[in-house]
């Protein structure tokens, strides 16, 4: 390994930064960009970080509120008599006001494949025209979709609008994590993207608890109400966003400098100097970012070097949508309406509804922090594991004619919303970017995100034909299923998910070049570590 050390000139604040890159010797490759500060004179944390920064993060993370509360508000609407009795009538197999198998796949599956389209087209959008216009174009996209919901005469219709609003939600996720990962210092980017999450979740319990209040109304209101609430939320995140910056590390990336400054300026609250360096820095990223990607294909993730990494970083996102979260989540309001636990339960199917959105935003909170506490490969398989125990005793419960064991079911699934949260939900976002190599990071994150939602389509489509009791009527005995999945999920991730905690890219690169069993990665000792080694005398861990 040949290494490269490039120093900008101090300035007068004294900010002396140094760009590290990693160059594979055998490939030309650049493989590692490392971007650190001296110790001694980094800037202190007060004059990088301002309110204007802060409020720039929220609104910008704010742009999953789309996602959120449209998923979390769907399920219970389309539980509502009032809306049942609209777009359909009565259940012709049980004569209650029920969804059937089939109306049910409309609904839930149709707006996956206008996200998937939408995701597709944030990558053009995103590079010719930044990252604030997309996400103002998915808030116009989004009004005109929720208007179609509200003033629809018909399930195509709305399902239409649902299918608009799906094309929203993609650009909208596929942009806001680039620009919270663009205008934060180093230090904050993980807390930043990973913010997005919460306020995703946040959505989700403001949506379930809207519908839960407007079912007491009773009348079309009462879901006409969640809905324009939706169509209300992109109008205020539009005028919000409007006065932001874009951002500098794109206007860079196009030779807009003077843009790049001023925004980057307004952006840190720094010195002109210190502004000046930091403009410097990107610079140089965005050379280094094109060595990465000059002359590479995206079938090279599939090429016998990668294809082990690329198989394992881009399962997790497709493998959690066949967890069984999708009945405590998507179609948890439905789901509880379907197994009569009204009948049984002294909180109605709404009311749980809520519960279970909370119990998903506590599971999301803890996450980064048992992540990073105790790894990743202990909290996937902890996580997992339980996960794998609550399916099993759910569905083994489902054979009970006990009212008791349909509570137990009820608990068991909120249960299962925060340790899929905290775990399996949490790593599905990290670990494809923290394991892809650095030059087919893009390209691994567009094939991990396909996987995903083409299996969110596929398990949105088989759910309600289990589920349903027009269908195979197995209600809460599909959680039997489920159990099936995980127990491959835990052994796939015993013998494929290594240890990231505290790697840097050159040393993950160097593992996985090396053939590192994924259960030996936490005691193995890279040429990295050996060369920076402060105490070389200490004992070492025997590795193979």
């Amino acid at each position: 390994m040949i290494s490269l050390r490039m120093t900008c000139p101090t300035t007068k604040s004294g900010v002396d930064s140094d760009i590290h890159s990693t160059v594979d010797s055998d490939t030309s490759d650049v493989q590692h960009l490392d971007l650190t500060t001296t110790e001694s004179h980094r800037p202190s944390k007060e004059r990088t970080v301002n309110a204007f920064l802060l409020v720039a993060c929220v609104v910008f993370g704010a742009a999953s509120f789309l996602f959120g509360f449209d998923d979390k508000i769907i399920s219970p609407v389309a539980a509502l008599h009032p809306f049942v009795e609209r777009y359909q009538g009565p259940n012709p197999r049980t004569g209650r006001y029920t969804l059937t198998a089939h109306n049910q796949n409309i609904v839930f599956s149709v707006p996956l494949i206008g996200s998937i389209l939408g995701g597709l087209a944030a990558s053009p959008l995103n590079f010719r025209f930044g990252r604030k216009w997309p996400v103002l174009m998915a808030y116009v996209i989004s009004i005109s979709g929720g208007l179609l919901q509200v003033f629809a005469p018909s399930l195509a219709a709305f399902v239409t609008g649902r299918f608009i609003n799906g094309i929203a939600m993609g650009i909208a996720n596929g942009t806001a994590p680039l620009y919270l990962s663009e205008v934060v210092p180093a230090s904050m980017r993980g807390r930043s993207v990973t913010s997005i999450n919460i306020l995703n979740v946040t959505a989700g319990v403001i949506g379930t608890v809207v519908v839960s209040e407007t079912k007491k109304r009773g009348g079309r209101e009462s879901y006409l109400i969640p809905l324009a609430v939706q169509c209300a939320l992109p109008v205020l995140l539009f005028i919000c966003t409007l006065p932001l910056p874009e951002s500098p590390q794109w206007l860079v990336a196009k030779g807009r400098l003077a843009q790049a400054r001023s925004n980057l300026r307004k952006l840190r609250g720094l010195s002109e100097e210190q502004v000046d360096v930091e403009l410097e820095i990107m610079k140089l990223c965005e050379q280094k970012e094109r060595e990465l990607k000059a002359n590479v294909k995206f079938w090279e993730i599939f090429s016998r070097k990668y294809l082990h990494r690329t198989l394992t970083a881009g399962s997790f996102f497709s493998l959690n949508q066949v967890s069984g979260v999708i009945l405590s989540t998507t179609y948890v309001t439905v789901f509880l309406t379907e197994i009569g636990m009204e009948d049984t339960f002294t909180l109605d199917a709404f009311s749980l509804t809520v519960i279970a959105s909370c119990c998903t935003l506590a599971g999301t909170i803890a996450a980064p922090f048992v992540i990073d506490r105790v790894g990743r490969r202990p909290t996937a398989l902890v996580g997992m594991s339980v996960l794998l125990v609550i399916d099993a005793l759910a569905g083994g419960l489902a054979f009970s004619k006990d009212k008791r064991s349909g509570v137990a079911i009820v608990a068991l699934s909120l249960t299962f919303n925060f340790f899929w949260a905290s775990s399996f939900s949490s790593l599905s976002t990290l670990m494809p970017s923290e394991m892809a190599t650095p030059k087919l990071r893009h390209h691994t994150m567009a094939y991990t995100i396909a996987c995903a939602q083409t299996t969110a389509v596929i398990t949105t489509l088989v759910v309600p034909r289990l589920t349903a009791p027009d269908a195979a009527n197995l209600g809460a005995k599909t959680y039997l299923i489920f159990a099936g999945c995980m127990c491959c999920i835990v052994v796939f991730t015993f013998c494929f998910l290594p240890e990231t905690k505290g790697r840097t890219f050159a040393e993950i690169d160097e593992m996985y070049d090396a053939g590192v069993p994924a259960w030996k990665w936490r005691t193995y000792e890279t040429s990295f570590e050996l060369r920076t080694d402060p105490n070389p005398s200490k004992p070492r861990p025997n590795v193979a």
